[in-house]
C-alpha cells in the first residue's frame, strides 16, 4: 500500500506539472497570435482573458507540485526543449494553434472528470484543483472549438484539408507528451518496460482509454467537415477513433481510469 501511495503520488504531481508546462505553451502561442491582431479584435480581448486564467493555473498547479514535495520533472526532456518553439510557431498558424490547444486542454480535461465521475478517493486539494480547472477549462475549449468553425468557413480546400489531416495527427501527439510519464517515473519505480508499454499504449484497456480522450473531438472534426474516407483511416490508424459523444463531455462508460 506505501508503495501504491508512492507511485500515485508521483504520478498525480508529474500530471499536475505537465499541464502547468502545456499552459505556459499556450500562453506563448496566443500572445504571439493577439499581437498581430488588429484593433477591435474580439480574439484579442478574450485570448487576454483565457490567459490571464493560465496563469492562474499554473500558479494553482506549481503550489499544489510544492505541498506534494515530489520533486516530478513534468514534461518528457524532447518535448520540453522544444516547447518555447512550439508555442511562438503556433501563433504564426492560428489554426494549427487553436487545434494544438484542443489536443492539449482535451485529455487532461477528460482525465480530470473521469477521475472525480468514478469516484477516485483523492486529496482534498488535489480534487478542489481539478474542479476548478474543470470549471475554467469549458469555456477555454469550447472558445477553440468555436474559433475553428468562425476561420475555417473562410479556409480554402488546401487549408481544409492539411487542417483535416493536422486534426488527428495533434490529438495524438499532444495525448502522448501530456498524459504518458517521462522514463524516469519507470526508473524511479523499476517499472519493467514491457509494463510501461502495456499501459501506454499498447494494450486494449490503455488503447480504449487513450481513443476516449476524444469523443468530444471526433464529434466536433465531424461536424466541421474534417472527417472524410482519408482521415477516418488515419484516426483509425492512430489507435484514437471510435465514438462520437453526442453532446460536450458526455461520459464514456464503456472504460474506467485507472489512477
Amino acid at each position: 500500500l506505501d508503495r501504491q501511495i508512492e507511485i500515485g503520488r508521483w504520478r498525480h504531481a508529474n500530471s499536475i506539472k505537465v499541464g502547468a508546462a502545456f499552459e505556459s505553451i499556450l500562453i506563448r502561442g496566443m500572445m504571439q497570435y493577439i499581437m498581430r491582431l488588429p484593433n477591435g479584435s474580439a480574439e484579442f480581448r478574450y485570448c487576454l482573458h483565457e490567459m490571464t486564467e493560465e496563469c492562474n493555473h499554473i500558479q494553482m498547479f506549481q503550489e499544489l507540485v510544492n505541498r506534494i514535495g515530489v520533486d516530478v520533472p513534468g514534461m518528457r526532456p524532447t518535448f520540453r526543449m522544444l516547447s518555447p518553439f512550439i508555442g511562438v510557431l503556433g501563433g504564426f498558424a492560428p489554426l494549427g494553434l487553436f487545434i494544438g490547444i484542443l489536443g492539449g486542454e482535451e485529455p487532461i480535461d477528460h482525465y480530470q472528470k473521469a477521475l472525480i465521475r468514478d469516484g477516485a478517493n483523492l486529496p482534498p486539494a488535489v480534487l478542489r484543483t481539478m474542479q476548478i480547472h474543470i470549471a475554467e477549462e469549458a469555456r477555454h475549449i469550447s472558445f477553440a472549438g468555436e474559433f475553428l468553425r468562425a476561420h475555417l468557413v473562410h479556409a480554402g480546400p488546401v487549408m481544409r484539408a492539411a487542417a483535416g489531416v493536422t486534426f488527428p495527427l495533434a490529438m495524438r501527439w499532444l495525448a502522448g507528451e501530456i498524459m504518458t510519464p517521462p522514463k524516469s517515473f519507470a526508473r524511479t519505480f523499476d517499472i519493467p518496460p514491457e509494463v510501461m508499454r502495456e499501459a501506454f499504449w499498447r494494450s486494449e484497456h490503455s488503447r480504449a482509454i487513450l481513443a476516449g480522450y476524444f469523443d468530444d473531438m471526433r464529434a466536433l472534426a465531424d461536424e466541421l467537415g474534417l472527417m472524410n474516407r482519408t482521415t477516418k483511416r488515419l484516426w483509425r490508424r492512430l489507435a484514437i477513433d471510435g465514438r462520437h459523444s453526442r453532446y460536450r463531455s458526455e461520459p464514456d462508460r464503456s472504460v474506467r481510469v485507472v489512477v
